[in-house]
């Protein structure tokens, strides 16, 4: 998930931790929560993506964040119990 302002690089971070879980730590399955915070509350309709190596590959030649992000608070409860 990527929130707030952007930074240069940020799909250089997530290409990365992607291939790093799963090369390095056999994790199978990586998702990625669009729009920040609101990826996270179903009442904004963003379903979360799956992030393979594929995917990832290229994402480093692109600008800005392939999640997105957003601004502004969400229900913390509503954040929690989606990642539960």
């Amino acid at each position: 998930m990527t929130c707030g302002g952007l930074c240069p690089g940020l799909n250089d971070v997530i290409r990365a931790a992607v291939l790093s879980l799963h090369f390095h730590y056999g994790v199978q399955t990586v998702y990625g929560f669009r729009y920040g915070y609101a990826g996270l509350n179903p009442a904004c309709g963003y379903e979360p993506i799956e992030l393979t190596p594929n995917r990832v590959e290229l994402i480093s030649t692109m600008g800005g964040t392939v999640l997105g992000s957003s601004r502004g608070d969400q229900p913390v409860s509503v954040m929690v119990d989606r990642l539960g």
